[in-house]
């Protein structure tokens, strides 16, 4: 005759007991807390981490910042992307502006002008279209 098997978690220093799938839960969400933390640990940009394996700070800092040309080059995207905005009409700069400064989706978009989805996509696929000639 098999012996059925006693599961038990510790909580607060005490053994409980529990049943077999409260203790398949526990140490699936425990298994899940210990990945999270390898993988933060494996991301994580430390000064004492740093120190710890011996790299110079100043070089990761150096490394993972951008460099001047990089941010120029970013202004002067931005410059342009905001001067060809404001040659559109305002129907078409609101439009753009809800969907990628505010984050409204195409639908939510759509239920609030009276018109389809497919309709907002259209629109903004014509948009998109005319900023990149204006851009160029």
């Amino acid at each position: 005759m098999a012996e059925e098997r006693i599961y038990t978690i510790i909580v607060k220093q005490m053994r409980v007991e529990v049943s077999k799938d409260v203790y398949q839960a526990y140490h699936q969400a425990r298994e899940a807390e210990r990945y999270q933390k390898k993988v933060v640990q494996q991301r994580e940009m430390s000064l004492e981490r740093f120190q710890e394996e011996g790299v110079n700070a100043e070089f990761q800092a150096v490394r993972y910042a951008p460099g001047i040309e990089e941010e120029v080059i970013r202004a002067e995207d931005t410059r342009r992307l905001y001067a060809a905005l404001d040659q559109l009409s305002v129907e078409e700069r609101l439009l753009i502006d809800e969907l990628f400064f505010e984050g409204t989706s195409e639908g939510e978009l759509a239920v609030r002008l009276h018109i389809s989805q497919q309709a907002v996509s259209k629109r903004k696929k014509k948009l998109l279209k005319q900023l990149r000639e204006i851009i160029k």
